[in-house]
């Protein structure tokens, strides 16, 4: 009665912030002109932006101004969509079919369109997002706008340097061509990553940087592009390459010996004598053997220029760097949005189809910063241009988190990352979910790759009995991993009473 009782609440919640939001920027003179600014400044960041990607950059603090730069064209973005796109009635949503083929768009302002939604838990998600609890939309709309404005009128100095730097050959082919083949919102660490290669060592003693962030944020795939660029490979006559555990078998120190040969992920005779190696980390690493390392890596290169990159989930190894530490995050919302929105579109406009464009940024608040879900998820839609099966995500997706946080009082997606068991959906009409017990990662080079996919999983296929292997994504980029889970049937059983609140440290993933 009272989780019935708190869904009914929660929906005259939504209506009613609806009404008062449209009716406040009906009264609130010159919100559109202050849209039309919001538009002219992101179209200029776009463009600077866009330019200075093209460019070979390696002054740190040109690349400061350039990550502080996409983060405002990713916020910039993400509010004109919020404001652009309106929430649709379901009673339409059951009548329409979407085809790829344009449409126009009526002639209403973006102020005048503005309506967040209205059903499920996430009834005030964007709203908050976009401007906190509380505050007065006119007046964070107008200082968001005078912020970029000021970000942009202090980039002359950016602007002037940038002329300078070299441009970058592009291939006519890959990366560039689709946003899902290519390494998404990591440039500025990893030109970084390069400065640090690149450049000489001032000191004599082994230059080590340490690289830190939670599980599955991408530091494999940050290290594996580095090691693929081809100024590291001319560089460097040979890349060692460490998994997580590796170094607790003594044999493998020896970097001079016979079992160093499967750990060799570029060797170069003719490049200069100088060795990268790239290790991975678990919870801490034995002195011992991190000594042992140093030294043999000193004994082969007595010259100086080996250079050493840890990779690790702990702030335990930043004691073992000679640099400053590099720390990866998962994407903030906007960022996400946009990649989330790329993948979901295609080469489709998302503003020909702002109901569907709607019910996307709520699927992209409810899956935020789970990039194995976002290829999934995204795909499907992409495929299934119909407003009808979107809505049926979106709920399903709704669903989804709301089970977890009556079960568990936690977001499924840190649920994920702590590599708990989590309970996933899917589109059959019975059995609407299944028990994700183990996420692991394997080499492309592997021919043990599960014939079910975790796609047709979602869309309601008949499964096996017990417990079984599911492909849920091949990565496009490097190393090309095969990401796989163990999963089996199983229903959850939420517990039944009162609905439980969110801890306040999770409130970012709702």
């Amino acid at each position: 009665m009272d989780v019935l009782l708190s869904a009914v609440v929660s929906d005259l919640f939504g209506r009613s912030a609806s009404f008062v939001i449209n009716r406040y920027f009906q009264r609130q003179p010159g919100i559109d002109m202050i849209l039309q600014r919001l538009e002219r400044v992101v179209l200029r960041i776009d463009t600077v932006v866009e330019e200075a990607e093209g460019r070979h950059i390696t002054n740190q603090g040109m690349l400061r101004q350039l990550k502080m730069l996409r983060q405002g064209m990713y916020r910039g973005h993400y509010v004109l969509d919020a404001l652009t796109f309106q929430a649709p009635d379901d009673e339409e949503e059951e009548e329409e079919e979407v085809s790829h083929s344009s449409s126009a768009l009526t002639n209403v302002t973006p102020a005048k369109r503005l309506r967040f939604s209205q059903a499920g838990s996430s009834t005030s998600n964007r709203e908050e997002l976009l401007f906190g609890v509380n505050s007065n939309v006119r007046e964070e709309l107008q200082r968001m706008v005078d912020t970029l404005e000021d970000t942009m009128a202090g980039m002359k100095e950016f602007l002037f340097f940038l002329q300078s730097c070299p441009p970058i050959l592009r291939q006519p082919y890959g990366a560039y061509l689709l946003l899902d083949n290519c390494m998404f919102g990591r440039q500025s660490e990893r030109q970084r990553v390069l400065d640090f290669l690149l450049r000489p060592s001032a000191a004599p003693d082994l230059a080590v940087l340490p690289i830190v962030g939670p599980i599955r944020v991408g530091k494999t795939t940050l290290v594996e592009h580095i090691c693929r660029d081809e100024s590291v490979r001319d560089r460097f006559s040979m890349i060692l390459f460490f998994p997580e555990g590796s170094l607790k078998d003594e044999g493998v120190i020896d970097l001079k010996g016979e079992n160093i040969n499967g750990l060799v992920k570029h060797r170069d005779c003719a490049s200069s004598n100088m060795l990268l190696i790239i290790v991975e980390i678990g919870e801490d690493i034995n002195k011992e053997a991190w000594r042992r390392l140093k030294s043999s890596t000193t004994r082969m290169t007595p010259r100086g220029g080996s250079k050493i990159i840890i990779t690790s989930r702990s702030g335990r190894i930043v004691n073992l760097g000679t640099t400053e530490t590099l720390w990866l995050d998962y994407l903030p919302p906007e960022a996400y949005w946009h990649f989330f929105k790329s993948i979901a579109f295609g080469s489709t406009n998302p503003n020909e189809h702002p109901k569907l464009a709607t019910m996307a940024m709520e699927i992209a608040l409810e899956q935020r910063q789970c990039f194995t879900g976002t290829h999934l998820v995204a795909g499907i839609l992409r495929d299934n241009f119909n407003a009808r099966f979107w809505r049926t995500i979106l709920e399903c997706v709704r669903a989804y988190k709301q089970t977890h946080l009556l079960m568990f009082e936690k977001h499924p997606n840190l649920r994920l990352r702590e590599d708990e068991p989590v309970y996933y959906w899917r589109l059959a009409k019975s059995r609407r979910y299944f028990l994700i017990c183990n996420y692991h990662q394997s080499d492309s080079s592997s021919e043990e790759v599960p014939k079910i996919s975790v796609r047709d999983i979602l869309l309601g296929c008949t499964l096996p009995h017990g417990e079984f292997e599911a492909l849920a994504w091949r990565s496009r980029i490097p190393p090309y991993y095969n990401y796989t889970i163990s999963c089996k049937m199983q229903a959850p059983e939420p517990k039944v009473g009162r609905k439980k609140r969110m801890p306040q440290d999770e409130g970012h993933l709702s």
